[in-house]
This record gives structure tokens, C-alpha cells and sequence, in this order.
């Protein structure tokens, strides 16, 4: 099942935040000509779960792993614990950070709700080792997918982003499959290395 929010004039776009109706994506994959490569992403309005008086994360000087997901999403749930395997393989690397948004069924977001859904998902999916190396975070009022829906190709859930260090778009994989995680960490290897960062400390 393929769930995608409608394309819509710049001028519905934040209506359609508002009133959000997530879509799921079942199957995907990458593209290097999705319409985010090479496109330059700025400061996000991100709030974490685990800790609100954190900043939000920063890209420029990292290779970042942006993912949007939901519990709701069952495609996502299938992915995201691949994504934390991942994460928790690079945690000596400290150039490498993945940042991941879960998002609830509309915006603005009732963020106790979501704490509590994220924390009781990540506690079922995710091994107790592995845990610290997901900080969740939130989009509370859905600036950050407006900003992605308009300007990122954002429209489906799973959607996952490589971000180099230039903090630029390299790489989208759209939905999910389970040989994404392999693919992802390849990219990100390979990332690692263009950069010199591969094994630094």
C-alpha cells in the first residue's frame, strides 16, 4: 500500500500540514535523481523527545541519516530498527549522526502522545544495547515536513535522506525494503570516506 499526501499549490501547503494525512509507502528505494539530491538543508525546527532543552541538530561537518517515520506507519516500524543497528555500528564515528523525526498523524503535534508511542515502540523494537543510539526527535508543528514537502520531494512515509557534510542531499530512499539497510549503509561508507572522515576519531 502506497499512502502519499497530494501535490498542492504552495499556497494549500501549510493547510495540508495542518490537516496532515500521512501516506505510507510499502516499497521503495533510491534514486539519485530524486528532486532533493544536491539541494543544500538549512537549520530545522526539531525538538527531541528525550530531551526538549536540546538544540536541534545541526548538519553542516556530519553525515546525517534523516529519516521521517511514524509507529503508526508499519512499513516504518519495519525499518526504523535497521536504522538504529546502523547507528549504533557507526557510534565511534563521531561525524556521523542519525537524526530521526517521528511524526504523528497531523500537525500540530500532541507531543506527549508521541513521546509516549515513540518510547513504547523503540522499548518493544530496539535492543536495550543499542537504545542510546537513537535520539528521537519531533517536527511539533509541522514546519519541518512543510518544508521537505515543498522543497525535498517529501511524500510518503518511510523517507530517508543522506545529508553529507556540505550538508547536502545525496541520496533519498523512499518506503522501505529490506535491502535498504544494506544500501544505506553502503552510502554511508562511502560518504565517510569521500570525506576523509572513514575511522577518525
Amino acid at each position: 500500500m502506497i499512502l502519499r499526501h497530494s501535490h498542492l499549490s504552495a499556497a494549500l501547503l501549510l493547510a495540508a500540514v495542518v490537516a496532515w494525512l500521512p501516506f505510507v509507502a510499502g516499497c521503495g528505494g533510491t534514486t539519485s535523481a530524486h528532486p532533493a539530491v544536491g539541494r543544500t538543508v538549512g537549520n530545522l525546527p526539531l525538538v527531541s523527545l528525550a530531551d526538549p532543552g536540546r538544540q536541534p541538530p545541526t548538519f553542516v561537518g556530519r553525515v546525517t541519516l534523516l529519516n521521517f517515520w511514524g509507529t503508526w506507519c508499519p512499513p516504518c516500524r519495519r525499518e526504523l530498527p535497521g536504522l538504529v543497528r546502523l547507528a549504533d555500528r557507526l557510534r565511534s564515528e563521531p561525524v556521523f549522526q542519525l537524526v530521526a523525526v517521528s511524526c504523528g498523524g497531523r500537525a500540530p503535534e500532541d507531543i506527549p502522545t508521541l513521546t509516549e508511542a515513540t518510547d513504547a515502540f523503540l522499548k518493544e523494537a530496539v535492543s536495550l544495547t543499542q537504545r542510546s543510539a537513537i535520539e528521537p526527535w519531533a517536527d511539533p508543528d509541522g514546519q519541518t515536513r512543510m518544508i521537505f514537502s515543498a522543497s525535498f520531494g517529501f511524500e510518503a512515509f518511510p523517507t530517508t535522506y543522506l545529508i553529507g557534510p556540505d550538508a547536502k542531499v545525496r541520496q533519498v530512499w523512499v518506503g522501505y525494503r529490506s535491502r535498504d539497510e544494506a544500501d544505506i549503509a553502503r552510502a554511508i561508507v562511502a560518504a565517510l570516506k569521500e570525506n576523509g572522515k572513514w575511522g577518525r576519531d
